[in-house]
């Protein structure tokens, strides 16, 4: 073979290499996670079978605003939110409810947001009132908004008194119990 066209070869071989480097190089080769494979990872008590989708503080604030919304709000490292996040799965999914929006706020929280205090705000009524006069939300909680207006507001164990743990709580006496309070508040939401 004449020694120019084994250059050229090789530098066409070199060009072609170069451009299969970038082409590898552009593409995003992570896996997009979607929420409810997330979900399932950080709350072990819920699999990958469930209803939550990921929201932050001014999808929140909007959507309380304007809408029709359930809304679960918790935090990973909250051992009661996860207990609570699979009472409330599995009652949407006896309920046909197909999506509830889950807002981790605790970083909001700690940070003080603005956001996340317009929230608070608009929660006046139905949070924590602390002695010093400051209102938060605490983990875990539930509100359901329809047209707008809060039909139902829960946050049976974000404050516990006494030191009852998560497991010893949600027996299957007071789950059960959950299970049909939240298909109540699901069926209104429904139904109105």
């Amino acid at each position: 073979m004449n020694k120019n066209i084994k250059r050229l070869l090789q530098g066409l071989l070199f060009v072609l290499i170069i451009i299969g480097f970038i082409y590898i190089g552009k593409q995003d080769f992570t896996k997009e996670i979607v929420d409810n494979e997330k979900f399932d990872s950080e709350y072990v008590n819920v699999n990958s079978d469930n209803v939550f989708k990921y929201v932050n503080a001014q999808d929140v604030y909007t959507k309380m605003k304007n809408g029709n919304i359930i809304l679960f709000m918790g935090f990973p490292s909250n051992k009661w939110s996860g207990y609570y996040a699979n009472i409330l799965n599995q009652a949407a999914k006896e309920s046909g409810i197909n999506e509830i929006l889950y807002y981790d706020f605790k970083t909001d929280r700690d940070n003080k947001n603005a956001t996340y205090q317009s929230i608070v705000l608009k929660l006046s009524n139905y949070v924590s009132t602390l002695d010093d006069g400051t209102q938060d939300i605490f983990a875990p909680t539930l509100v359901i908004i329809k047209k707008g207006k809060i039909i139902a507001f829960d946050n049976e164990t974000a404050i516990n008194i006494g030191n009852i743990k998560p497991d010893d709580y949600w027996n299957e006496y007071r789950s059960g119990i959950k299970l049909n309070n939240f298909k109540t508040m699901f069926n209104e939401y429904l139904n109105n």
